[in-house]
């Protein structure tokens, strides 16, 4: 090659680079990149959650999230409490309870799992948050009273006098070899709609609060209901809702529904790759999620509920 040829190809490859060097990476998201439809969630009332996610497994559609079966996740049922169940859905579970007796100290009871090989079980904590040493046992004198400890004892599990004692006293000897809190484990289940008519009668307000974990797949929601007396904090339940994605594909784009047990969804469609900037027409798209709704079980109609919004792009 001569000199000529050589100094022509360079000149040739050097504006070729500075394009591919400023404009490569904007070329390479073009042909990646997609259109997203998505809608805000809507409320479309209370639908069975299992039965749900067992109609759209068996319609062969893609199912990711927690389903309401033994194992998947953990709590109380809350049994018999029509104003849970009409709230949070037929598959909510509770997470936990907190009774507080002053704006220091509360007793908790949650269940125990101590890894996959160990049986799970009901436990109790007493925690006072003015303890100052995280390091050191909670002293006994940063207990509640113990008439209010034995009182919560027979609510919270249905106990005689007798009982409860026995429980209080093993609670104030597992204080010696703990510390920051005091926990243990008994053998007993939880009367949750006693705990629950005892929070509402001696409430004066409550409110709700939400929270999910972060993760790009659906995680549980976590609300919590707060009970007051008097501007105070009198306790509060947390609960656990199941939530998932159904997902299928039409013309290479992926439809999603998310749900959860309390009635509440969110539609979204992520269109294939290199669709930056394309569109679907809203009564196909419409139709396809309709389809869904019906193969589980759920009203067709809910669709027109939904607002659509559109972005020509999921990079940018």
């Amino acid at each position: 090659m001569n000199k000529q040829k050589a100094i022509l190809i360079l000149l040739l490859l050097i504006p070729l680079l500075f394009v591919l060097y400023f404009f490569g990476p904007f070329l390479i998201y073009t042909f990646f990149d997609s259109s997203w439809y998505y809608s805000e969630e809507v409320d479309i009332g209370s639908f069975d959650y299992n039965s749900v996610l067992t109609k759209a497994e068996k319609a062969g559609y893609e199912v990711d999230g927690s389903w309401p079966w033994p194992g998947n996740f953990s709590g109380f049922n809350p049994g018999n409490v029509p104003e849970v169940r009409e709230i949070f859905g037929s598959a909510a579970l509770v997470q936990d309870i907190r009774l507080n007796y002053d704006e220091d100290s509360e007793l908790t009871v949650f269940l125990y799992e101590g890894g996959p090989e160990a049986r799970p079980g009901t436990s109790v904590a007493v925690s006072n948050f003015s303890h100052s040493d995280p390091q050191s046992p909670l002293k006994l004198s940063e207990f509640p009273d113990d008439s209010w400890m034995l009182e919560k004892f027979s609510l919270l599990f249905g106990l005689d006098e007798k009982t409860s004692e026995k429980y209080l006293e093993a609670l104030k000897k597992a204080a010696k070899n703990q510390t920051w809190e005091t926990q243990m484990q008994v053998n007993e289940s939880l009367d949750f709609p006693a705990v629950y008519a005892y929070l509402l009668e001696k409430s004066d307000n409550s409110s709700y609060g939400s929270s999910s974990g972060l993760s790009e797949y659906p995680t549980n929601v976590y609300p919590t209901e707060v009970f007051l007396i008097d501007g105070k904090r009198l306790g509060s339940i947390k609960y656990s809702i199941p939530r998932a994605n159904v997902m299928t594909y039409n013309k290479g784009n992926r439809y999603i529904v998310e749900l959860d047990a309390s009635g509440k969804v969110r539609l979204e469609i992520i269109m294939h790759p290199g669709s930056s900037g394309e569109t679907i027409p809203e009564q196909e798209y419409q139709a396809v999620f309709r389809e869904i709704f019906e193969e589980l079980g759920l009203s067709p109609e809910a669709v027109d509920s939904f607002e659509f919004f559109a972005s020509s792009s999921r990079v940018w």
